[in-house]
């Protein structure tokens, strides 16, 4: 049996992969926090549905049919949940198609997204949760 908030999530993937951005902003806190990877050369945080609106129409500069798709979809021991996804997409430039494994991790409250972050990875998303050590810097 899987969490509400699990199941919120595979609704708001569905939703935003039949009808773009306009699909999820039914799933969002109206304050909501939309986090570009901190890699990201547009690392930011956008607020609100608006703010939201305002990320999609920045990414829709370097990426054409963008998919997300689950892979796996885990409540996290605070509540929290874990999105390990592929994230399909067509340049724009070179009419490539390809795919990224990224994690998104995701705050709800009231069965609203709160907190919606995105990662360059699962252990990268882990870290952040506090569920993962921070990789040792000292390493070689």
């Amino acid at each position: 049996m899987t969490s509400p908030n699990v199941d919120l999530l595979r609704e708001a993937y569905d939703a935003y992969n039949r009808e773009g951005i306009e699909g999820v902003l039914g799933y969002l806190d109206s304050e909501v926090e939309w986090r570009n990877p901190p890699e990201s050369p547009n690392a930011d945080v956008f607020v609100g549905r608006q703010g939201v609106r305002d990320w999609q129409r920045m990414v829709d500069d370097a990426f054409r049919q963008m998919r997300f798709e689950p892979e796996r979809i885990d409540e996290l021991p605070d509540g929290r949940v874990l999105a390990v996804v592929r994230f399909r997409f067509r340049t724009p430039t070179d009419e490539l198609d390809l795919e990224v494994p990224i994690a998104h991790l995701v705050t709800w409250r009231d069965g609203k997204v709160t907190a919606f972050s995105m990662y360059v990875s699962e252990a990268a998303a882990l870290e952040a949760a506090r569920l993962l050590p921070p990789p040792d810097e000292g390493a070689a």
